[in-house]
């Protein structure tokens, strides 16, 4: 299983001036990964809390004992300001992959950018802050970002850019498309990261161009009720993460936690993906349910192709590196709403069981 977030999710905020084991603080959070069921990480724009955290990283990473891979992308502010978080040869397990810029924000900030204003409500404006008839923001003006990716995009690299709303989503897709225009290139997998309120006439632009989509299905799961009666209303909110349109369009999609905002939960994402259901049972957008055979794919075959490691993970095939999960029991054969309740009994990583401590 395969999980993608935004930020280093292996690194935990702690103050400088206290003591601590770098090395032993990115162990335990492998261990945690795995112990859910992750053999491979994407990392998608690193925000490192202690000095060489990319050294370690990459160290822990490539050990023996580690069964965590590592794909690494570079905030673009990072790289403009002439820092690189990752440097050195790539390895089987620690590899950087391109470019992360983030267009808009958040719907629980008020700064993901839509083509209608937010809710006026209780919530939005004495709960949240936002003031009234808010349509959110981008981060970065249009033509900024145009030029941006065009520089990134003809140096070979691959781009995920953060972008929820659907008037940021569409603008994301256009600067896309200038750059293929400007300086064809087969086979990018440049990614859209989250993207809560795609439009649905822009799924086949979308997949025409080659881009390819991670959804934070957690928007769901977390908050679905208030997305629909607070925040966003039930029109908008019935298309929200429209995973089966897009599958429909050919899309490949995966899923991810988000971590470390989220807890690296799998078997949640594949409940919330299959059932459309809250936390409290609430059904969000029935119709953009998947299957759980394309639940499954969303963590596995799908994630690794967006990484290019498709052709060694995410699938049990002869030459590839054995990565596998066992599992309490079957998902295609228990009733979906327990789907999270599955427990992952072993990690396996390049054909190597992985046993841990008792957790105390």
């Amino acid at each position: 299983i395969i999980e993608q977030g935004a930020g280093l999710p292996f690194l935990v905020s702690i103050l400088s001036e206290f003591q601590y084991d770098g090395a032993a603080l990115l162990k335990a959070q492998m261990e945690r990964y795995a112990r859910a069921g992750y053999t491979s990480v994407g990392v998608m724009g690193d925000f490192p809390v202690f000095p060489d955290a990319f050294g370690l990283l990459r160290r822990v990473a490539e050990a023996d004992d580690s069964p965590v891979r590592v794909f690494v992308m570079d905030k673009a502010t990072d790289l403009e300001s002439g820092l690189a978080s990752v440097n050195g040869p790539e390895s089987a397990r620690f590899k950087n992959l391109g470019v992360k810029f983030w267009y808009d924000g958040s719907p629980y900030t008020g700064n993901m950018w839509l083509d209608d204003p937010f809710l006026n409500g209780e919530l939005m404006q004495k709960g949240l802050g936002v003031p009234p008839d808010t349509r959110g923001y981008p981060m970065i003006p249009k033509d900024v970002l145009a030029g941006l990716i065009l520089k990134y995009h003809r140096q070979g690299r691959q781009i995920a850019i953060h972008a929820q709303g659907d008037r940021a989503i569409r603008e994301v897709i256009d600067v896309f498309e200038s750059a293929l225009q400007a300086f064809p290139r087969p086979d990018h997998r440049h990614r859209i990261e989250h993207g809560a309120l795609f439009p649905l006439d822009q799924l086949q632009r979308a997949k025409d161009l080659g881009l390819t989509i991670s959804w934070h299905i957690n928007h769901i799961h977390y908050y679905g009720e208030a997305l629909r009666d607070d925040i966003l209303g039930p029109d908008r909110v019935d298309r929200l993460m429209p995973m089966n349109d897009a599958r429909k369009k050919g899309l490949i999609g995966s899923l991810h936690n988000d971590s470390p905002m989220y807890l690296a939960e799998p078997l949640k994402l594949l409940r919330t993906a299959v059932t459309r259901k809250t936390r409290n049972n609430a059904l969000i957008g029935p119709g953009q349910a998947v299957s759980v055979e394309e639940g499954l794919k969303a963590l596995t075959i799908n994630a690794a192709w967006q990484l290019f490691m498709d052709d060694q993970l995410g699938s049990l095939e002869p030459g590839k590196r054995a990565d596998l999960v066992v599992l309490s029991d079957n998902p295609l054969k228990v009733n979906p709403d327990r789907l999270d309740q599955i427990q992952v009994l072993e990690t396996w990583s390049d054909g190597k069981r992985y046993t841990f401590p008792e957790t105390k």
